[in-house]
């Protein structure tokens, strides 16, 4: 059973065991001839009308790990920490670092890696201090794991291109293949944030680089996050390359769609990405009233 064979047997499979017909989960958004040909024919169906049709059925945390991380319950701290990036009240952050390290079992688990978010954004002495510290850690680990990579992504901006292309080209080298791949999504952050700062420095060339590994790493397609990021990756892509006359339009409509199905998370990673290439290429606001 091939990738995309399985993510639809697996969104029926669900729907059947919970019991919800077919207009349950397609409610007002999505067509039910839609639906039938995304089951019956294997035809793609957009990201945001998946995530859609996942969350009406109202999966339990277990069936959405089937699927992967970007369909679970939205992260309250999560979104904390991306309000507070946002607005930069040093008190306010000060006091959530606190919170989050007195919740972190080790300095580098989830709410660590959010800690030191907002140290970084905190800017003076707290932002040196830790770059040092991710610096230190970081250049003394030859083989990089998932963490490696996360943590890379923090400091893309402190470090130069060469050492990104080598950094990039390290890790895709020794974890580029399916297996890993379909176990997490971190090779696939690291490689978009590299693009991202390649493109803000309008470094295209190796940007492109990192466009053309990101394209091969998109192995399992039952992974919604995958999907997703590949989406807003490519959009953006276009957008700087020129190569499509009608992105922004296709942008601002999948930006109010990911609103629309509630996925707060993805809406939010389009904006940021829009906004830290919108100076640097002198692009337009988005639309962001319907």
């Amino acid at each position: 059973m091939n990738d995309l064979t399985t993510k639809q047997a697996l969104v029926e499979v669900l729907r059947k065991r919970k019991g919800f017909s077919m207009s349950e989960i397609c409610g007002d958004y999505v067509s039910h001839s839609s639906y039938s040909r995304f089951i019956n024919h294997q035809q793609l169906m957009s990201i945001d009308k998946l995530i859609y049709i996942l969350k009406r059925m109202d999966l339990s945390f277990r069936e959405a790990t089937l699927f992967d991380h970007v369909i679970q319950a939205a992260n309250e701290d999560w979104l904390l920490m991306e309000r507070l990036l946002k607005e930069g009240e040093l008190t306010e952050m000060a006091a959530t670092v606190e919170l989050f390290e007195a919740a972190s079992y080790r300095e580098y688990d989830a709410y660590g890696m959010m800690a030191i978010q907002i140290r970084l954004k905190m800017g003076g002495e707290v932002a040196d201090k830790q770059i040092a510290s991710l610096k230190k850690y970081l250049f003394q680990v030859h083989n990089w794991t998932y963490k490696e990579m996360y943590l890379f992504t923090y400091i893309l901006d402190q470090v130069s291109t060469q050492i990104i292309l080598l950094r990039v080209r390290r890790a895709f080298q020794r974890a580029a293949d399916p297996y890993y791949i379909e176990r997490n999504l971190n090779l696939i952050i690291l490689l978009e944030a590299a693009h991202l700062e390649l493109l803000k420095r309008q470094e295209l060339t190796a940007a492109q680089e990192i466009f053309d590994k990101l394209d091969q790493l998109y192995v399992n397609k039952a992974y919604i996050g995958q999907q997703a990021f590949r989406t807003v990756n490519r959009l953006l892509h276009e957008l700087i390359t020129d190569e499509q006359p009608d992105t922004l339009p296709r942008l601002e409509a999948l930006y109010h769609n990911f609103l629309l199905c509630e996925a707060d998370f993805l809406a939010l990673r389009l904006k940021s990405r829009y906004t830290a290439l919108q100076t640097v290429y002198q692009l337009p606001d988005l639309t962001l009233e319907q």
